[in-house]
């Protein structure tokens, strides 16, 4: 547990990168700190993809999505799709992170 790096990262149309690392896990909570910073640097509708990850369902997720739906909506990547999710690549900077 002590060399696991959790990311959530987004890519802008423009080619911007946005991440977050940690070494604690994600929990619903934390999970919503993330579009959180983002619709805050990013003055127009955000619109996020994400996998089928247990913490992104969920009450925490779904009340903040709600309170939030003017700037933000989320779409999900098919089941068991790996190839499509970018994080999936990341793999060197998690590295980087633990090192």
């Amino acid at each position: 547990k002590g060399n696991t790096v959790n990311m959530i990262s987004a890519v802008s149309n423009q080619g911007n990168l946005h991440f977050i690392l940690g070494r604690d896990g994600f929990n619903q909570q934390r999970l919503t700190k993330f579009p959180e910073r983002l619709i805050m640097d990013i003055h127009r509708k955000v619109y996020i993809i994400l996998d089928h990850l247990e913490v992104h369902h969920g009450a925490p997720v779904a009340d903040w999505l709600e309170h939030h739906k003017d700037r933000i909506r989320l779409f999900f990547f098919p089941s068991c799709s790996p190839k499509y999710n970018p994080d999936e690549c990341m793999t060197d900077l998690k590295q980087a992170a633990v090192s």
